[in-house]
């Protein structure tokens, strides 16, 4: 489990949250918080001196996921992991960072197709980020619109 993940969740500064499929099985679970004290509350410091200095906008965090030490065989939650945003605080380019994060915590856990040059397909991670980036914006683009210049509920 990510050593930044907190189960309770204080909802008062949240604006939004829902989940975006990663397959038929796995998910992500996004919060949009109304502001930075929102997603600073919901999220544990743990030592990190960037995230203790207010410096973060967005963050991904990643569930533990289980290896079988005599098989290698490995066992993914279902929620998969969490992308915290600060509404009105990113864009396009701060999506795709945090889904970026994503995926290389996804790959990680499927080392051996990525390890065995003869079936790695990089296709698949291509098509999985282009289908994760349009759920988010649909996602989005359902709860908020654009009124003066600002996303609003």
């Amino acid at each position: 489990m990510s050593e930044h993940y907190r189960y309770r969740k204080d909802k008062t500064h949240l604006s939004s949250t829902f989940n975006l499929p990663i397959d038929d099985y796995h998910y992500l679970r996004v919060y949009i918080w109304n502001n930075e004290e929102g997603m600073y509350e919901n999220v544990m410091e743990d030592g990190d001196p960037k995230w203790e200095s207010g410096k973060y906008l967005a963050c991904f965090l990643g569930m533990d996921y289980l290896e079988d030490d005599e098989t290698g065989e490995i066992s993914l939650p279902k929620f998969f992991g969490e992308i915290h945003l600060v509404l009105n605080k990113f864009g396009v380019g701060i999506v795709v960072h945090e889904l970026t994060h994503f995926l290389f915590y996804w790959m990680r856990t499927h080392l051996n197709i990525l390890l065995d040059a003869d079936t790695f397909d990089d296709e698949v991670f291509s098509l999985l980020m282009g289908d994760l980036n349009k759920k988010f914006w649909n996602a989005f683009y359902k709860r908020y619109e654009l009124v003066d210049g600002v996303w609003e509920r």
